[in-house]
């Protein structure tokens, strides 16, 4: 695990820098984020109906900004982003730089690669909720019985997020988002198979993704799927505080 910083450059082959953030971390910041936010993301934190999940994007969203403009070398704001058909954030040129962003509750993964699009996921665990209701639409047969076998509701919880976040980060890294439906790829098999994703109907397409299980804090589980290959993930867990002061002494237009 890494306590620092990654360097102010892509990042190599074949290699996805994942950053970590606790969204609820008590922050002591000098710097206003909106000086980090464009004005589409300053409008759209204004639209939250709860203050925290405001708090929860605005910060998310700067982060983000951040380590874009750490690999990029260029100012936070001036990082023009992009979204695909299902609502898949890109950067507007190319720069050879893929990136995706998930969160659930206070926590948030930032994911950054240069090998091709890259889809990441995270659930914080929840036992109040009915698996076995939820896959019926949104599972394959095989992850049903899966799901179905397991002796313990809590059994049953922990394949079905695993199973979740797999289908989520290779719906994301297909840029197809879960409309196009999670029952359209199997992620059954073991961790960091490579998993077919069927798009369409006439006529069927397919594209293939590897998938990796993500070791993340007690509680919260999470997958990233990208190009099939040999590649590898190093974590970063990212002070938020750290990472801006951190960043500021590296990229100009921060402070």
């Amino acid at each position: 695990m890494n306590h620092s910083l990654p360097p102010p450059m892509l990042p190599p082959e074949m290699t996805v820098h994942l950053w970590r953030i606790d969204l609820d971390r008590p922050l002591n910041l000098e710097v206003d984020l909106d000086n980090i936010l464009s004005a589409e993301e300053r409008e759209r934190s204004k639209r939250f109906a709860f203050a925290r999940d405001a708090s929860r994007f605005r910060l998310c969203r700067a982060i983000l900004r951040l380590g874009l403009a750490l690999y990029l070398q260029a100012a936070p704001r001036e990082v023009a982003l992009t979204t695909g058909p299902y609502g898949k954030p890109h950067l507007a040129e190319h720069s050879g730089l893929y990136f995706n962003v998930a969160h659930s509750g206070g926590l948030a993964l930032l994911a950054f690669t240069t090998m091709g699009e890259i889809g990441v996921d995270v659930e914080v665990a929840r036992r109040n909720f009915d698996a076995l209701d939820i896959i019926t639409w949104n599972f394959t047969e095989n992850e049903r019985a899966i799901v179905a076998a397991a002796g313990t509701h809590q059994e049953q919880v922990s394949i079905f997020l695993r199973f979740w976040t797999r289908k989520e980060a290779v719906l994301k890294a297909a840029g197809a988002g879960i409309l196009r439906g999670l029952n359209t790829v199997d992620v059954s098999r073991q961790p960091a198979s490579i998993v077919c994703l069927r798009e369409g109907i006439h006529p069927i397409t397919e594209s293939f993704w590897r998938v990796l299980d993500l070791e993340l804090i007690e509680g919260s589980v999470g997958a990233v799927a990208g190009p099939p290959g040999d590649w590898s993930v190093l974590q970063w867990p990212v002070l938020c505080e750290e990472a801006i002061h951190g960043i500021a002494a590296r990229v100009h237009g921060v402070l």
